[in-house]
């Protein structure tokens, strides 16, 4: 168990339990996030507008919040549904860009970029599809914005049908872009899959690995179903242009767990660890197409290295699909990446209802269907901060607790913060005690029945021993035990300067 140290600023969630020594009654829980009333949050252009059938973060897939700018920006995929084969229209799948000052109320802002059927009065911002990503790092302003770009269609070597290559492309403002190197040179692998996540990692102390994307593949699977089923595998680079494939690929597959299919994803770094939501898909056998019709909502896994990643309770779900009858109730693709504004995690995504019958495409019955695009649209779930996963007992009522591993005391005056919620004065809190590390005792002046009950539902509640604070323990290092109460949730815990 790798020993944490208490500094200034310093948080500790429970994405995994690497660094708790015990558990009496206490389980770990993946939180789902809290749908917006408002769904769907972007809507579809007018019915003669290149987006009049879908709006969502799918085949182009990147939502973020510019702290420079201070506003939300999505790329995100549009499509008017047109009843003929991808390759013979430009437009049937493609790129637009929106904004919004709350992340909830988009704008689609008259871009004058791309002429669609004789005009420019739109907000496309590209003919391909894919991630993008602000590097606010990069030297050369006019590749502050990078971007990869499936398509669109043109003639492959090797596929007589040709196929959409992937291409990098940079651009100043995320609107007008320049076409750089094909990323299929350096990673061949890439050709005819989807590229899922585009992230730059300032988190990772290794500078080779500052670029990270994850893209799709296919494989028989070891279950019965499909003859192919899609996985994800993971690359890194110092730049997006000198990536490599990582050698443990796929990171995550169907094969690993009870889902059917990985169709898509979410890459975030996370205070020091790494979150991967992910459509879990599964083939419910309906008698509608060939395996049945194809369902999904968003589960969790994790990483500490940011390349191999295990699932978190994946009977739990981060975000749901919705009840039938409601706009996506029949499964969602998650964007690419988490946004974090303030003390709120947003998860964006594209809903789909069960009219979507038939797919993917190797599922349908009639392959005429292909081409007919039903709705699919942009919704928002969010979670508090650090809130992906909680520590709570495990009926919600009676008590437990929880013991972390070694932690040492860093320098200067710290105060212990909680992130707890669902509290209640008398019925639902949080106590906590602190051991001395060596000897597994509890300090005196710090035990549980000296600290004032934690029961204020917040981001920071500091902790208190009768006005002791951690500069008294007289301990260089130190575990703490959290006594968990009725239905009371434990999200993180951190240390703060007094």
């Amino acid at each position: 168990m790798k020993m944490l140290t208490a500094i200034d600023g310093s948080r500790h969630l429970f994405l995994d339990l690497d660094d708790v020594e015990s558990m009496y009654n206490v389980v770990q829980t993946v939180c789902e996030a809290t749908k917006h009333p408002d769904n769907p949050v972007l809507p579809l252009g007018a019915k003669d507008e290149w987006d009049s059938c879908q709006a969502s973060p799918w085949a182009s897939r990147t939502v973020i919040y510019d702290d420079e700018e201070r506003i939300f920006k999505a790329w995100y995929e549009g499509g008017r549904g047109a009843d003929v084969p991808r390759e013979q229209d430009p437009f049937w799948i493609t790129t637009g860009y929106a904004i919004s000052e709350d992340g909830i109320h988009w704008q689609k802002p008259r871009l004058g970029h791309i002429e669609y059927h004789g005009s420019r009065d739109n907000n496309i911002c590209s003919l391909g599809t894919g991630c993008v990503t602000k590097d606010v790092r990069e030297p050369d302003a006019a590749k502050r914005y990078k971007m990869i770009v499936k398509g669109p269609w043109a003639p492959l070597e090797g596929y007589p049908h040709g196929g959409p290559k992937l291409r990098i492309c940079y651009s100043p403002d995320g609107i007008h872009w320049t076409e750089g190197p094909y990323l299929t040179d350096s990673l061949p692998e890439l050709i005819l899959n989807d590229v899922v996540a585009l992230l730059c990692d300032d988190q990772d102390p290794d500078p080779q690995r500052r670029i990270k994307i994850a893209w799709q593949i296919k494989h028989p699977p070891r279950k019965p179903g499909p003859p192919e089923v899609r996985a994800k595998s993971m690359g890194f680079g110092p730049d997006i242009e000198h990536l490599v494939a990582s050698a443990d690929n796929p990171v995550i597959s169907p094969d690993d767990g009870l889902e059917d299919e990985i169709h898509f994803l979410m890459l975030g770094a996370y205070e020091g660890m790494y979150v991967m939501p992910y459509e879990y898909g599964w083939y419910a056998p309906n008698d509608t197409g060939v395996y049945g019709s194809y369902f999904g909502d968003i589960r969790l896994a994790v990483s500490r290295d940011g390349e191999h990643f295990r699932r978190v309770q994946p009977h739990q779900k981060t975000i749901a699909r919705g009840a039938r009858g409601e706009w996506d109730d029949g499964f969602i693709v998650i964007a690419d990446k988490p946004v974090i504004k303030d003390d709120t995690i947003y998860l964006y995504y594209s809903g789909n209802g069960e009219q979507w019958q038939e797919w993917p495409p190797e599922n349908m019955c009639d392959p005429s269907r292909l081409y007919v695009l039903p709705t699919s649209q942009m919704g928002v779930a969010t979670l508090r901060r650090d809130g992906f996963t909680c520590l709570e007992t495990t009926d919600r009522e009676t008590p437990g607790h929880v013991t972390t591993g070694p932690i040492e005391i860093g320098g200067g005056d710290l105060r212990l913060v909680l992130n707890v919620g669902d509290v209640d004065p008398g019925r639902s809190w949080v106590e906590v005690e602190v051991l001395d590390a060596e000897r597994d005792e509890v300090l005196d002046g710090f035990d549980r029945k000296e600290c004032s009950d934690v029961c204020e539902d917040a981001i920071r509640v500091p902790v208190a021993w009768k006005a002791r604070s951690l500069a008294d323990v007289g301990a260089s290092q130190i575990r703490l035990r959290f006594f968990l109460y009725g239905a009371a949730r434990l999200y993180s815990y951190g240390f703060e300067s007094l």
